[in-house]
């Protein structure tokens, strides 16, 4: 997406390193590197100012869009596309920028996002849900020509209805490279599996499973309980007294 109304002026890095991207940042400037235009073409180490490059951000600069660059103190112009940002993971803060050179007369590819448009009729009146497969399609073209978005217009779909990148309209200027058979939205029901496992997890496990535990312990207990009454209920022999042992002896004799 060319936009040569945005226009941002950078300054050649005198200084490279850790320490100098620290200091450079300290300074409200943010580290970059210019590269690519061909063979030829040298890598720039380069520094942007912070809030110049944050203003355009917040106002939505599209992730194709194509602005120019000026050198600071000359009338040297390039467009470029920033191929990657660099952030701090905890604060977010924009640490570093890659800028990429684009030849306007040279096919790119790039990477356009999916719009979904409008409310599949076999969701509006048969109950489906939409699925939306692929949010990004991989396409072939002029800088200028670059799409903001890939309009997808899904109001005719029906339950079980499917839309592959053969479908999508593209024009003269706009070549996908996607494989044709690649699905781009489904419509159709709520899967069988999912519906069983909410109704699983919804019922109530029968009563009778736990008590059956509990009657099995019980009659386990009772059980050792009955042995140990009758071994209690054995006569126990009676002890004779010494004497008596004594006497009996002498009369065996």
């Amino acid at each position: 997406m060319l936009q040569d109304n945005i226009l941002v002026e950078v300054e050649k890095r005198l200084e490279t390193g850790k320490n100098a991207c620290y200091r450079y940042r300290a300074a409200d400037q943010i580290p970059a590197v210019l590269y690519g235009g061909g063979a030829g073409m040298e890598t720039l180490s380069l520094v942007v100012p912070r809030k110049t490059l944050v203003t355009l951000l917040r106002k939505g600069l599209h992730e194709n869009a194509i602005f120019q660059l000026q050198l600071k103190g000359t009338d040297q112009l390039r467009h470029v596309m920033i191929r990657d940002l660099t952030l701090d993971p905890i604060t977010r803060a924009l640490l570093h920028v890659d800028f990429v050179r684009i030849l306007l007369d040279k096919k790119l590819r790039v990477k356009a996002s999916v719009e979904i448009t409008g409310i599949p009729n076999g969701v509006k009146n048969e109950g489906g849900v939409l699925n939306v497969v692929t949010h990004q399609l991989l396409v072939e073209c002029l800088p200028a020509d670059i799409p903001h978005s890939v309009v997808v217009d899904v109001t005719h779909l029906n339950v079980h209805d499917t839309l592959r990148a053969s479908d999508i309209l593209f024009g003269d200027k706009v070549k996908t490279l996607e494989a044709p058979d690649r699905v781009i939205v489904h419509v159709g029901y709520a899967r069988a599996e999912e519906v069983a496992a909410v109704v699983a997890t919804t019922e109530v496990a029968p009563a009778t499973t736990e008590p059956e535990v509990i009657k099995r312990g019980k009659k386990e207990e009772e059980g050792a309980a009955d042995g140990k009454a009758e071994k209690a209920e054995k006569p126990a022999k009676a002890e004779k007294p010494a004497k008596a042992e004594k006497a009996e002896k002498k009369e065996k004799k």
